[in-house]
């Protein structure tokens, strides 16, 4: 009898159909797939595993970004590109062309802005470089470190922002978008893996259409077998996030 007065259900766009794997980035930027030298792969054959692995998943090409972290990971260009060689001889030898090269994720503190910055930063694309901050909380000196790090010549991207679950008002993330910083999301943060309040600010800046890129943050076995968990049964994000319009391709080729 009232049933007029029931409220309308919300209609969820269509983004078309879900892609079979992630071959719309096309390029994975973050992932620790160094062996030995952050909390990421610990031997050559995981690392080739991962590798092989991200190539069965779609991606074309893979930009590796070990921790360089002044209390936990002080490591350096020459350590990095070492490592990048020992993977790309493991892979010719299982025969996996697969493009692989290295940046870093640079923690952003007094040591990233007085030891790490003054000689030099491994980039990626158009001078770019992956950034991270403190679980915990903004550093006091951000604004310091960030005008240090563009007036260098680099161009920052954020990464994973909807980790730092201390931000309550993503009018922050559209702030550091104007003064040229990048933001990067992590592909399992809008499925719940990182927690619930993670996954509600990944969905608001989705909505908010803040995000540049998006990119695994791969670490372990863990993490990859939720990325092939988010084929097989995340069909309506699969489905956004194809949608989307992140610009990883253009870190081809």
């Amino acid at each position: 009898m009232f049933g007029f007065f029931k409220k309308k259900k919300e209609t969820q766009p269509d983004y078309g159909p879900a892609p079979d794997d992630f071959s719309f980035l096309a390029v994975d930027f973050h992932s620790h797939l160094i062996p030995g030298v952050d909390d990421g792969s610990k031997e050559l054959a995981h690392s080739c595993d991962f590798v092989q692995a991200f190539e069965r998943l779609g991606f074309r090409k893979i930009i590796t970004t070990p921790h360089i972290h002044g209390d936990f990971y002080r490591n350096t260009p020459e350590i990095l590109q070492a490592g990048l060689g020992e993977v790309q001889q493991a892979l010719k030898t299982v025969g996996c062309g697969m493009p692989v090269q290295v940046a870093a994720e640079y923690y952003l503190d007094n040591y990233f802005l007085d030891e790490v910055l003054p000689h030099g930063l491994l980039t990626f694309g158009n001078n770019q470089v992956l950034v991270e901050v403190s679980m915990a909380g903004w550093p006091r000196n951000f604004d310091q470190i960030l005008f240090a790090v563009q007036a260098a010549g680099y161009n920052p991207v954020l990464a994973h922002p909807e980790r730092y679950a201390y931000v309550e008002d993503i009018s922050i993330f559209k702030e550091l978008k104007e003064r040229g910083v990048e933001l990067q999301m992590n592909l399992l943060s809008p499925t719940g893996y990182y927690g619930a309040p993670i996954r509600q600010l990944a969905e608001e800046m989705l909505t908010a259409g803040l995000y540049d890129y998006a990119a695994s943050d791969l670490h372990h076995e863990r993490h990859l077998a939720n990325l092939e968990e988010m084929l097989r049964h995340q069909k309506p994000l699969m489905a956004r996030l194809a949608a989307y319009g992140f610009k990883n391709n253009v870190l081809l080729p």
